[in-house]
């Protein structure tokens, strides 16, 4: 089958493969998946520039949604010819964490653990975020694979796995956003724009937009934003501009960039109380700086883990408010193409050209 491998530290170091196969029989809870979709998103292009210090060969994509086209001999939650959107966590379903509804916790499943399930030519191959999503199928284990209606677009369906999820589930679950509340988010591409739309869902009476891209501010303010501030040049200070609109500050600062001068930043920028969402995901080894008293005044400084997502609860939530109207997720697909339009995707991740490219491995 044809799927992106992975060999280097740039993205010229993708390349597309016929020969790929899925290595071994499912084990009782494991599900075979077409991939119908998937999402190319910032994370993708970190992981193949090598900020996350991965081995390869490997799979890259992470944000998929295909169907069923087999089940191992002990799966329930799901059947052969299920649509499905296919989660990132490879959680376990049955430790305390799992059991009381935080599977991102589980302590069964090591953040960042990989597997072999393809092989080239006998040569084993990684998949990155437990999917591996570039490829025509994959194998994932059944707390993977949610099932929604076969009404949902799977072009649609697929930004769910990450892209909305990360975005509105850091609104929703951890910073927990109310009405009247101010926000700002540093970084208004595919997840930036699901924390202004689910920040507007919550009733946010200002939700300010900051972004390196002139092109982003009609993006923005159709998903929510009242305000747009460009960061225009390395002397800009984000930090006065918002407080420009937002005297006191805000009362939530999402930094969705991965940047950790940014993440300074929206602590500075946050008012006293307040919560700074670290939702981007930087080089792995990074550290963070900032000034110690713009913390100490009772603010609150939340690690966000894929929005604090529970797949099996958010992500037929997220589907239903789409279905009903109320999420913009077509808007965010600028693309589509085949696998070998990967490389344009990433050249316009790169320039913030545009939201999202999703990626139909099977055309």
């Amino acid at each position: 089958m044809q799927g992106l491998i992975l060999e280097g530290t740039t993205t010229d170091s993708v390349r597309l493969s016929d020969d790929l196969e899925l290595v071994g029989a499912l084990t009782p809870r494991q599900v075979r998946v077409e991939v119908r979709a998937a999402g190319v998103c910032g994370s993708d292009l970190s992981c193949v520039l090598g900020k996350y210090h991965l081995p390869t060969p490997l799979v890259p994509g992470h944000e998929a949604a295909g169907v069923v086209v087999e089940t191992g001999a002990a799966v329930t939650y799901c059947s052969v010819g299920d649509h499905v959107i296919l989660s990132t966590f490879g959680n376990c379903g049955h430790c305390d964490d799992c059991e009381s509804g935080d599977p991102g916790n589980c302590t069964n499943s090591a953040l960042g653990s990989l597997k072999q399930p393809f092989a080239e030519n006998g040569r084993p191959v990684y998949n990155f975020a437990n999917i591996g999503a570039f490829v025509q199928q994959t194998t994932v284990s059944e707390s993977q694979c949610i099932p929604i209606p076969a009404a949902m677009p799977l072009a649609a369906a697929a930004l769910v796995g990450c892209s909305v999820a990360t975005g509105a589930g850091a609104v929703f679950n951890r910073a927990r956003v109310q009405i009247g509340d101010t926000v700002a988010v540093i970084g208004a591409g595919g997840v930036g724009l699901n924390v202004i739309q689910a920040a507007r869902l919550s009733g946010a009476s200002a939700i300010v937009a900051i972004d390196r891209a002139a092109a982003k501010e009609a993006l923005a303010r159709e998903f929510g934003a009242t305000d747009f501030v460009l960061a225009d040049g390395d002397d800009f200070d984000p930090v006065a501009a918002v407080k420009s609109l937002c005297p006191a500050g805000v009362h939530h600062a999402f930094e969705v960039v991965g940047d950790t001068a940014l993440l300074a930043q929206a602590i500075s920028m946050t008012r006293p109380g307040g919560n700074v969402a670290a939702v981007g995901v930087p080089d792995l080894g990074a550290r963070v700086t900032y000034p110690f008293l713009d913390l100490h005044q009772n603010k609150s400084l939340l690690g966000i883990r894929a929005g604090g997502a529970r797949p099996r609860k958010d992500f037929p939530m997220l589907v239903d408010l789409y279905l009903r109207g109320r999420l913009k997720l077509d808007e965010m697909i600028s693309h589509t193409a085949g696998l070998d339009g990967l490389q344009d995707a990433f050249d316009a991740l790169q320039s913030g050209t545009e939201a999202r490219t999703v990626l139909l491995p099977n055309g």
